[in-house]
């Protein structure tokens, strides 16, 4: 079962791939090293190609401010650690870092110094200091103040993992598993698990989530957990292409390999101006490769299967009925936190999008392509500086402002949603969708043009009234 997308198709693309070219030909953070590192770990890395990536990691500005060093370390120690290379020593010799603050840099830097046996007593305090800070109650950990991103979620698990297993501090290990039992909330029926927060349904959060799987079951033996390795690789076979490889992102829109990004084209919904087809690829093959490396030394022949449950926290809502799922987002933070109108999965596909996207720099998306009133006249959406929380069913949020109160009602073919604004402002309700056909009882709602997310192009509809009501059918 878990040959279905391994991390030799992957491998395999990149051994064919250098069979003519010296260099990956585009814009790479460590792209190189990761590719090193996968070859090798699937015995597929000749001498040839191990030159060429060598000679083009050289060829690297590393003074540049930019220079990935955390990444880089990691994966040329693990190919270090692996191999015996002694000529990989000077790469690595002094272990430098740029020391990015976010939660998934600052493990990554732990498990590097751990790897390399340099202050180590460093790494477990820095590693610690930011599971206390950042890990909620949930077991959600997050990437940042304000960033909710499941894709960011699993690879800061997977390196906390790694941390427990070098340390055998139990620690880590309790936080390891509360990440492991949280992400498994949101794999849906179909597979698909990351389409909340930064890096939607990329492939970089898919390997890493397939990893700590794979490790959760090595620590708990959980049969369960096979079941949603199995799920989650279904998923993703989806998209591969017939060369081995896959997309950077997990949606049916991007065609080809890209030598260099726009980020006001259409071919690269969900991207962001930092992301890189030559990194993303070989670190997703370079986690499979790791989860299977796992697995075969374990009892794979049984396989669980977990039902779909309900579940709610304080930021996030999970609804299941027989004919479908549904997740709520609140409000806050960075644009793709947010899924205030339900992200529905239903005969294993989804038909409503995820929002948000690049916010930062010039981009396709905007504030518009938040399903959430908006005021034309002050250029701002609701949740500008807002709060917002939940009561039961209903979506609060409170802003300079005004007030938002959306109601949801879930029923087995329909979801019937009420959107109140109070407010001495002017707003129109939006809403965003990937085919209308979703949409019944339209009444005072209009066509207003397109919107764009991670899923691909949105139609979006606009309401100018104080109460907007729409239904959701679900055919069943």
């Amino acid at each position: 079962m878990f040959n279905i997308c391994t991390q030799n198709s992957i491998a395999s693309f990149f051994k064919n791939y250098f069979i003519n070219r010296d260099s990956f030909e585009c814009r790479s953070f460590y792209g190189e090293t990761f590719s090193l590192a996968l070859l090798q770990r699937t015995k597929l890395l000749n001498v040839e190609i191990k030159t060429k990536l060598l000679n083009t990691y050289e060829k690297l500005d590393k003074n540049d401010s930019q220079f990935h060093w955390e990444f880089n370390n990691y994966a040329l120690l693990d190919y270090y650690q692996n191999s015996n290379d002694e000529s990989i020593r000077k790469y690595l010799e002094p272990l430098r870092f740029k020391n990015t603050p976010v939660t998934n840099w600052t493990l990554l830097r732990s498990i590097s110094r751990l790897l390399a046996k340099k202050d180590e007593k460093l790494a477990i305090n820095e590693a610690k200091e930011k599971i206390e800070k950042f890990q909620v109650n949930s077991g959600l950990i997050l990437d940042a103040k304000n960033d909710k991103s499941f894709q960011y979620h699993c690879f800061s698990m997977a390196m906390i993992g790694e941390i427990y297993e070098h340390t055998q501090d139990e620690y880590f290990k309790t936080s390891f598993l509360k990440g492991v039992e949280f992400i498994i909330n949101f794999i849906l029926s179909n597979g698909e698990a990351l389409y909340i927060g930064r890096g939607q349904n990329q492939s970089f959060g898919y390997g890493a989530l397939i990893y700590i799987l794979s490790l959760a079951y090595k620590f708990t033996e959980d049969k369960k957990l096979l079941g949603d390795i199995d799920k989650v690789t279904r998923f993703l076979v989806q998209h591969q292409r017939k060369d081995g490889s896959f997309p950077l992102v997990m949606n049916g829109v991007e065609k080809n390999i890209p030598k260099v990004i726009n980020m006001q084209d259409q071919e690269f919904v969900g991207w962001y101006p930092y992301n890189n087809y030559f990194d993303y690829l070989p670190f997703m093959g370079f986690f499979i490769a790791k989860a299977e490396e796992v697995l075969k030394s374990l009892d794979t022949s049984k396989i669980g299967h977990r039902s779909q449950k309900e579940y709610r926290d304080n930021n996030f809502i999970k609804i299941v009925k027989a004919n479908y799922q549904a997740v709520i987002s609140k409000s806050g933070g960075y644009w793709t936190n947010d899924m205030p109108i339900p992200y529905i999965v239903t005969k294993c596909k989804n038909i409503t999008p995820c929002y948000g996207g690049e916010q930062f720099q010039k981009s396709l998306y905007s504030l518009e392509g938040i399903p959430l009133p908006y005021s034309e006249v002050l250029k701002k959406s609701i949740r500008w500086r807002a709060f917002s929380f939940f009561r039961n069913n209903t979506l609060w949020i409170i802003s300079p402002f005004g007030l938002m109160k959306r109601d949801y009602i879930f029923e087995d073919n329909y979801i019937d949603i009420k959107t109140r604004i109070f407010s001495l402002f002017s707003f129109k309700h939006i809403y965003l969708f990937l085919d209308d056909d979703i949409l019944r009882d339209r009444e005072n709602i209009k066509f207003g043009g397109y919107e764009y997310s991670a899923s691909g192009k949105l139609k979006k509809y606009t309401s100018n009234e104080k109460i907007s009501k729409i239904r959701l059918n679900i055919e069943s």
